[in-house]
């Protein structure tokens, strides 16, 4: 019987792991996933267990954080834009709970600094930019993953293991479906899936594609990671911080004084096949959620 090389640690070691796809959402406040500078302009939106949502200047982009007890993944992380906040979006993305905390951070980030370069004039939140598809594909190709083209206008790129899955409808024909979408896990079950609708700027679906086949391992929990797939994890190197090994971040991170308090992201949300989340204490801070 193969065996895991999780199978001789502590529930609450903490590992560096590979591939991304594989390595379970991850625990950390939200404050370690929005980037946004709420100290200009940009407001959060959360009381209790409702879900988060944080507005930009002028309303054209919104992000959500809706947790979900009956979501088969634990809820969901939303984009938005709009060119009139009381009509329908102009584009969206939808990232299950349970996908892994770095790579949803990494699009937050591309988010902001789309929208930081629309306001300059630069780019235009509402329009697809000049990034090309093959730019999208580029990290995943480096990577090793397997490209497959079919003649029904879809194709897909395969991680190394299987496991991992990038899915483009290069000929776009029903504006409904999304353009993007990935997964990660087990074919029949997947552990996670994002999609990107129609028009959504090409830079963001790169950025995640980037993050998604990035060789950089990430830091879990052994209790964290999904049963379902730990035989085909690798260890890079093992954390030896006394800290890390309580289940905290692998990397710390300063307060910001200027953000409000969010709440955790995942202190309710458990990979597939693991055990319940510990408690996660939200990072300090001197604003308050509205």
């Amino acid at each position: 019987m193969a065996l895991s090389p999780l199978d001789d640690l502590d529930d609450h070691d903490v590992v560096e792991v590979l591939p991304r796809h594989l390595a379970g959402p991850g625990i950390h406040d939200l404050i370690d996933v929005w980037p946004f500078p709420f100290d200009q302009g940009w407001t959060l939106h959360h009381s209790g267990d409702s879900p988060a949502i944080v507005i930009s200047p002028g309303m054209q982009l919104l992000a959500g954080h809706v947790p979900s007890e009956d979501h088969v993944r634990g809820g969901e992380w939303l984009i938005a834009a709009h060119k009139d906040p009381f009509r329908p979006a102009t584009w969206t993305a939808t990232l299950d709970a349970s996908t892994p905390v770095e790579l949803v951070r990494d699009l937050y980030a591309e988010v902001l600094a789309l929208c930081e370069a629309d306001r300059r004039g630069e780019r235009n939140l509402l329009r697809p930019d000049d990034v090309r598809p093959q730019d999208v594909y580029l990290p995943l190709l480096t990577a090793g993953w397997h490209h497959t083209v079919k003649t029904d206008g879809v194709q897909y790129f395969r991680s190394p293991d299987g496991y991992g899955v990038l899915q483009h409808a290069y000929a776009h024909k029903n504006v409904a479906a999304p353009v993007w979408s990935a997964w990660g896990g087990p074919p029949d079950h997947p552990l996670w899936k994002a999609t990107f609708s129609s028009a959504v700027p090409a830079s963001l679906v790169a950025a995640f594609a980037s993050s998604l086949a990035s060789p950089v391992p990430l830091a879990r929990a052994v209790w964290n990671i999904p049963a379902d797939t730990r035989l085909h994890l690798t260890l890079p190197a093992a954390l030896t911080d006394a800290a890390a090994r309580q289940g905290a971040p692998a990397q710390s991170r300063a307060s910001t004084p200027s953000s409000p308090t969010l709440p955790s992201a995942h202190a309710g949300v458990s990979a597939p096949g693991t055990g319940p989340a510990p408690t996660v204490r939200p990072a300090p801070s001197a604003g308050r959620p509205r």
